[in-house]
This record gives C-alpha cells, sequence and structure tokens, in this order.
C-alpha cells in the first residue's frame, strides 16, 4: 500500500479513536443529568464500558505506529545511531509479534461472543459487535505496526523517534 494510503488509514484510526471516546463522554454526562430526574438510560454502563474497550484499542493502533507509548529509553539514549536504529527494529518486531498474538485471541474472543449469544443486561444487546469493533483496532494496531517496522527497514525517518543511519 502506497504511503499516502497508510496516512489515511492512519488518520482514520486516530479520528475514530476520539470519536469512539466522545460518545463515552457523551453517554456519561448525559446518564448524569438524567439522573437529577430520576432516568436512566438502559445499559449504559455495560455500553460505555465496553466502548472504553473499542476506544483503548483504537488508541493503541496510533499509538504504536506513532511510536509514542510509554518507553524506558535509558539503553537506547546510551548508544550511536546505528544502535538506536537496530534497537528500534527489534522492538517493533517484538510489539508486532505480541500485538499479533492478541489479534488472534480477539478474533477467538469474537467468535466465542458470537456463538455464546452473551448480551447486555436490560436491553439484552449482543456484546460480541462491541468485541469485533475492538478487534479491528487491535488489527490496524498489528497493521500498522508491520508498516512502521517496514518504514524502519527502509530507513523512512516518519518511521522513528529521530533521523537514524541505515544499517549497512
Amino acid at each position: 500500500m502506497e504511503s499516502k494510503g497508510i496516512d489515511r488509514v492512519i488518520d482514520v484510526t486516530e479520528r475514530a479513536a476520539g470519536v469512539f471516546l466522545a460518545a463515552i463522554a457523551a453517554l456519561t454526562f448525559v446518564s448524569v443529568i438524567l439522573r437529577v430526574f430520576s432516568l436512566a438510560i438502559p445499559d449504559w454502563y455495560d455500553i460505555s464500558r465496553l466502548m472504553l474497550g473499542v476506544t483503548i484499542f483504537w488508541g493503541i493502533a496510533s499509538t504504536c505506529y506513532r511510536n509514542e507509548h510509554i518507553q524506558v529509553d535509558i539503553l537506547w539514549e546510551l548508544v550511536g545511531p546505528r544502535g538506536k536504529r537496530i534497537l528500534d527494529l527489534i522492538a517493533t518486531l517484538v510489539l508486532f509479534g505480541f500485538l499479533a498474538a492478541f489479534a488472534y485471541m480477539l478474533v477467538l474472543k469474537v467468535q466465542s461472543g458470537f456463538r455464546s449469544g452473551e448480551s447486555t443486561f436490560d436491553t439484552r444487546m449482543p456484546v460480541w459487535p462491541f468485541h469485533f469493533v475492538a478487534a479491528l483496532g487491535i488489527f490496524l494496531a498489528t497493521l500498522l505496526t508491520l508498516v512502521r517496522f517496514v518504514r524502519l527497514l527502509r530507513g523512512d525517518r516518519a518511521a522513528g523517534r529521530e533521523p537514524t543511519e541505515p544499517v549497512a
């Protein structure tokens, strides 16, 4: 996929995480306001809890690609440009492996939820669609981490924390 296409995927991923977060905030706000009138939105807590998982997983996709997750850079700061590049490649490859396993396990979770018919308490809304959308977020995280790895291999400056020399 060309660079502009990947950049569009990244933009959509970031915006989706923001929309999911805004939906949680709106649902919580409306729920609190309705409490003043002794009213409640059925399943608001379950929906907001499930949406929070979706938001986190879609946020992970953007964070992994942009390399903006929590890091301990002690070793990275001590090595030269070539060592930094090698550490970035190894770390990105390990992250890719963990995300691929996570995505696989979420596929199993979605299938299990679909087969079991698990649903919310009040409205009996099926839970598996929320798990499916969350799994899409982790799938995107896996894909974007792979894109980051390829860009690091090519020496693309956008993929690293700072420009580094290609490994000879």
